[in-house]
């Protein structure tokens, strides 16, 4: 009986000094900085709602005719659709995640050629964001296609020179590069560039000729992960 018990001691002995060990090992894998950040991303948030504003200078194209000031409202809903390990080495300074974007927009058009005054729609596209062990601020990259309906006003001036959109209904694409900062695990904030071009791709000429709008600005927003 007694050898029974001694044998039981040190079986669990054995075993607990083992299971410290192995458990001591996981925690080494990552420092105090890499857990932050691997627990701000690894949350399971799917969704993310976003409110920006900006403002945006046109045309950069053509070298300044047909000048907009265009300012922006946006509202975008973002779907996570993978995850980063930040245990996993593989992805270098390429390593993080992408989401896609579901985003209505109206815009006011405070400078105009034409008189035309708004342009409101929908986009939609990818965006990928850089994720680095210990980084507070998160780079991205962002693209968006959709359609734009503006009050266009397009005229031809007495030397018959076209100026703005050839007609209401526009498609749009657009461009952006950024940085975001997590505040806590649920809200953030996100500050960039964008660039967003409008055209109806010819589709009015050579009834209404069309003069694209390519604008360039600073763009901000205010988000909250669902």
């Amino acid at each position: 009986m007694k050898n029974m018990t001694r044998w039981a001691t040190a079986f669990f002995v054995l075993n607990g000094s083992a299971f410290l060990a192995l458990g001591g090992q996981g925690d080494a894998r990552l420092s105090p900085e890499e857990v932050a950040v691997s627990s701000r991303e690894g949350l399971p948030h799917d969704w993310a709602v976003e409110v920006g504003t900006g403002v945006q200078w046109s045309n950069v194209r053509v070298g300044g005719q047909d000048g907009y000031t265009l300012v922006p409202g946006t509202l975008t809903a973002a779907l996570k659709l993978d995850d980063v390990s930040l245990e996993d080495r593989a992805g270098g300074i390429l390593r993080g995640y992408s989401e896609f974007l579901f985003q209505g927009y109206g815009t006011a058009l405070t400078t105009s050629p034409t008189g035309a005054s708004r342009i409101f729609g929908f986009n939609v596209g990818p965006r990928y964001n850089f994720v680095q062990p210990g980084w507070k601020w998160v780079p991205y990259v962002q693209g968006l296609v959709g359609l734009g309906f503006a009050d266009s006003n397009a005229v031809v001036d007495k030397n018959g020179n076209p100026h703005g959109l050839g007609e209401d209904t526009n498609f749009s694409f657009g461009v952006g590069v950024g940085v975001r900062y997590d505040l806590n695990e649920s809200w953030f904030v996100r500050g960039g560039a964008a660039y967003t071009h409008y055209s109806n791709a010819g589709l009015s000429e050579p009834s209404h000729p069309n003069r694209p709008i390519d604008a360039l600005g600073p763009m901000i927003a205010v988000g909250f992960r669902l």
